[in-house]
């Protein structure tokens, strides 16, 4: 099985609730999501300055004085089939994992943890309904689903839905079928859109949603039984 190649942000205070981790992120998604704001990650020609899995692994050895965490994103981290031999070996480490994904391979999600991965960010990007304008491919929701269903049952204290908020993709007229979808146990965390280099050029130019757009998202949510935080 190849390494994995990795990118890699040496220190984040964010990225990691309550800890001081570094964030590594896998190549390629099963996703085209227009707005991606990870383009070089999604398909080729790669983002450059990538590190082996090897080096990385030295990294983090190195820093345990330091860090406490780690971030595993992308890209799709679970495309992977390496990579539950490097969590692996970062948890021999003592470290904390936690794992961002898109939700749409819940039994390679669930294979993975939970003995693996300590905290679980789901990106739940719109309603059913609308799905396929925000990820840029057909998506089974079905999948999404029993990823909802599958963190309720074993991640309900360590896990977030995210919800980036997209103007143009996200309207307001499918939040009560997101709010459905999602159900009253786990915690959503609104974020905004940030405009800048995307996977399709034409949203590189979508303005932000305002302060009050998103106020606005997290009080219709709320109102309708959800869990929601603005971020």
């Amino acid at each position: 099985m190849p390494d994995l190649r990795l990118g890699l942000v040496k220190t984040t205070l964010l990225d990691y609730p309550g800890l001081v981790a570094a964030v590594v992120f896998t190549l390629g998604c099963n996703l085209r999501c227009p707005w991606c704001q990870n383009p070089g990650l999604v398909q080729p020609p790669w983002a450059e300055g990538l590190w082996a899995e090897d080096a990385v692994l030295s990294f983090l050895k190195k820093r345990r004085a330091v860090l406490e965490g780690l971030v595993v994103t992308g890209g799709e981290p679970v495309m992977h089939e390496g990579l539950a031999g490097f969590l692996d070996q970062v948890k021999a480490l003592g470290y904390r994992i936690k794992l961002d994904t898109n939700g749409t391979w819940p039994d390679r999600l669930s294979a993975l943890a939970p003995g693996r991965v300590d905290f679980v960010s789901f990106d739940l990007k719109n309603a059913p309904s609308a799905y396929s304008r925000s990820a840029g491919v057909p998506v089974a929701t079905d999948r999404l689903r029993q990823t909802l269903d599958w963190l309720a049952q074993n991640y309900l204290n360590r896990c977030e839905v995210r919800l980036t908020w997209v103007p143009g993709l996200n309207d307001l007229d499918t939040l009560a079928e997101y709010a459905e979808f999602v159900g009253t146990g786990l915690p959503v965390w609104v974020q905004s859109y940030r405009p800048g280099p995307v996977l399709d050029p034409a949203f590189a130019s979508v303005r932000a949603p305002t302060t009050a757009e998103i106020d606005a998202v997290v009080v219709r949510l709320t109102d309708l039984g959800v869990d929601a935080r603005k971020r």
